[in-house]
């Protein structure tokens, strides 16, 4: 079965009567996907799903429920169901019109340990905020909440467009990029050195994560490390695993999450 004929199917179910209370679709929001369910249809062999006109999947019948992945976050979707028989003859449909949720909020790390690079790292807090750019499409800025009541931007570093953005910085620069990387890299760093300069080499953007990599010059030697934010839900509690990867001596240097089982990254969790 093509697209080019799922998607004429689509158009057709839209011109048959339904029967009311038929089949039915439920529908669960959250920030990047969106779970579908409906109750069994009496001679169905095949269930099509399809979002807006566009067909998404085939199902057997005997499966009543599906994650539709990598969504926009706070964005509606119209998504359909039609239940066929195996000569591709529509029983029955039904529609839902969903929003899903957002990221946005406060997360916070508190550190359970004695074990926080000369207290430092107590515990962290970032706040996070969608956004748009017309270079990338949807993001997240993401702001760390300091001590003292502000806020500083730590991804990304540049507008998209900004075109120093892949420049050489000294580590000592006073703009808003070199004093984010500057005020961070002090915090997570555990030697008693501090890099030279640092370049921003690439960012990816995804639907519920980023990753920053950095390239930093320190004793004569170029060092590569990605940081990375990802979300995810976990029983329920909206997460957030934050943390910094290197290459050979960079790596030995960061500070990781001292906290039992939770790995190296930070796992932060919604607090508002």
């Amino acid at each position: 079965m093509t697209k080019k004929i799922l998607t004429v199917c689509f158009l057709l179910l839209l011109m048959i009567p339904v029967m009311a209370g038929k089949l039915s679709l439920e529908t669960q929001a959250l920030p990047s996907s969106v779970s579908l369910s409906w109750n069994d249809t009496d001679g169905a062999v095949y269930y099509d799903i399809y979002s807006g006109a566009d067909f998404i999947v085939r199902l057997d019948s005997a499966v009543h429920e599906y994650s539709v992945e990598n969504l926009l976050s706070d964005t509606s979707y119209n998504f359909s169901i039609a239940a066929r028989t195996e000569d591709n003859n529509t029983l029955d449909a039904a529609f839902a019109t969903v929003k899903t949720t957002s990221w946005d909020g406060i997360y916070e790390w508190v550190n359970e340990t004695d074990n926080d690079n000369h207290g430092k790292v107590k515990s962290l807090r970032l706040r996070v905020e969608t956004a748009v750019s017309e270079k990338v499409g949807q993001y997240h800025n993401i702001y760390m909440c300091m001590d003292d009541g502000s806020e500083m931007k730590i991804f990304p570093l540049y507008d998209f467009s900004d075109p120093a953005a892949g420049e050489w910085v000294d580590f000592d620069d006073e703009g808003k990029a070199g004093t984010s990387y500057r005020i961070n890299a002090s915090r997570f760093n555990t030697s008693p050195f501090n890099p030279q300069k640092w370049r921003l080499d690439k960012v990816v953007i995804d639907y519920d994560s980023s990753y920053a990599y950095i390239q930093t010059s320190a004793l004569g030697f170029v060092v590569d490390t990605v940081s990375s934010c990802r979300f995810y839900i976990d029983n329920g509690a909206m997460k957030m695993s934050f943390g910094t990867e290197g290459s050979g001596i960079a790596d030995a240097v960061l500070f990781k999450n001292p906290n039992p089982e939770e790995g190296d990254a930070f796992i932060l969790t919604r607090i508002e």
